[in-house]
């Protein structure tokens, strides 16, 4: 067993089932974004990251960066088969039914490294994202060690118990009692959690903090815009929709397509950039080319860093057309929303995806309702129509709320709710 670490302050162990181990990876980053916030923000932190490793992003068992350590566990033989987590649990599942024979090794699997490292380590707390099945190890985890444990929701982690009623609202219920503390990433998060806790006799304090966002360098060089356009050929006077995302279901990328086939020819010369992969590419592909858009659709993959950036900047308008899926998958708060605001494009947004929190429809961006093509196709040439006064102060206060969702603002706030409280005197070395 490795020797523990001399303490340089208090120690906080951290639980993820997604969780990149690169710059390249095609991982969601919020969860390292958010370590790395708090280890800058809080450089007396000592922060330690449990997940599972994944064959496809070549995890190694531990890696240190600066700021935290990644430790990763096997959970399942052969190797090859370790691709439940990583990409989403839900969408892993529904795209390869047979994982279901992975998930019992799973939780094994984060539970043993889990009770491990608290043994090893003693963490003034175990945070863990996701309820399930972080939140549920951790909990065990906490019973057999008398470390505290909170967590943050993010989804439809919890709405997966709905399938076992009287199981499911034992366990949800058994593990909020054991909670220090909790998150939720919006207010539609936290409505799914109380389900389970209507009359909240679990009396757990849970905070509504989303996931922030890195504010993009504010530039004044005035054809940095036009450099970007250049890079991705888009002509002068061409409107660039900008959609980010893993191509799954609960993105609701086809109803985005279905509105843009209804206003083709009354948005002016435009084209949709399409950022990222996923199961769905083929099936997306082939639906634009049925509706006649194959000419005015760039699927572009997955982009990262300067890629990424260069899409945000060249484009007019994100748009996040967030539904529910068909297993209950569904957004907390897009991280891609706030991007989006961030670079100050005018966005549009699902009430579904959890943008009715932050967006005030007509002032901050436009929201319309899931699964409604035709209401995404009004707000698009709602948008196009607009006098650029009227678009640019949209943008203009689309920008000023992104500050709010900074990582430098949102990370004190995880630390005041989720880790201050648990550190003593004696463990800030004082």
């Amino acid at each position: 067993m490795d020797r523990a670490e001399p303490r340089r302050g208090p120690s906080v162990l951290v639980l993820a089932s997604t969780f990149p181990t690169h710059a390249q990876d095609p991982v969601p980053a919020f969860v390292h974004d958010q370590v790395v916030a708090l280890s800058e923000e809080y450089p007396e932190l000592v922060i330690r990251v449990v997940a599972p490793h994944d064959r496809r992003s070549a995890t190694q068992d531990r890696t240190r960066h600066a700021g935290f350590e990644e430790i990763r566990f096997h959970y399942f033989w052969p190797r090859s088969g370790e691709v439940l987590a990583g990409r989403g649990i839900m969408p892993a599942l529904q795209r390869n039914p047979w994982l279901y024979v992975a998930v019992p090794f799973l939780f094994l699997g984060e539970f043993v490294t889990a009770l491990r490292e608290a043994r090893r380590t003693r963490p003034v707390v175990v945070y863990a994202h996701w309820f399930t099945p972080q939140a549920i190890v951790a909990s065990w985890v906490s019973r057999l060690t008398g470390i505290p444990f909170v967590f943050t929701t993010h989804a439809s982690d919890v709405d997966v118990w709905h399938r076992l009623p009287v199981l499911g609202r034992l366990v949800v219920r058994s593990t909020l009692r054991r909670a220090a503390a909790a998150s939720a990433v919006s207010s539609q998060t936290l409505a799914r959690l109380r389900r389970f806790d209507e009359d909240d006799t679990c009396g757990v304090p849970i905070h509504i903090i989303p996931m922030g966002t890195n504010l993009p360098a504010r530039v004044h060089d005035g054809t940095i815009r036009e450099r970007a356009r250049a890079r991705i050929q888009a002509a002068p006077d061409e409107q660039v929709l900008l959609f980010v995302g893993r191509l799954v279901e609960k993105k609701g990328l086809p109803y985005l397509l279905d509105a843009l086939a209804a206003v083709r020819d009354d948005l002016g010369t435009w084209r949709l950039v399409v950022v990222g992969d996923g199961p769905l590419l083929d099936e997306l592909v082939a639906l634009a080319d049925a509706l006649g858009l194959a000419d005015r659709v760039t699927f572009a993959g997955y982009a990262t860093g300067e890629d990424k950036e260069a899409w945000y900047r060249a484009a007019d308008t994100l748009v996040v057309p967030s539904v529910v899926a068909s297993n209950g998958d569904m957004e907390g708060l897009p991280v891609v929303l706030l991007e989006g605001l961030s670079y100050g494009l005018p966005c549009i947004a699902t009430r579904q995806s959890g943008a009715d929190d932050i967006l005030q429809d007509g002032r901050t961006g436009l929201l319309v309702e899931q699964r409604d093509a035709a209401g995404l196709a009004a707000a698009l040439v709602r948008l196009t129509a607009m006098p650029p006064e009227q678009r640019e102060q949209l943008a203009l206060r689309g920008l000023e709320l992104s500050h709010e969702f900074s990582w430098e603002r949102l990370a004190k706030r995880h630390y005041e709710a989720l880790v201050a409280p648990f550190i003593t005197r004696t463990d800030a070395g004082l």
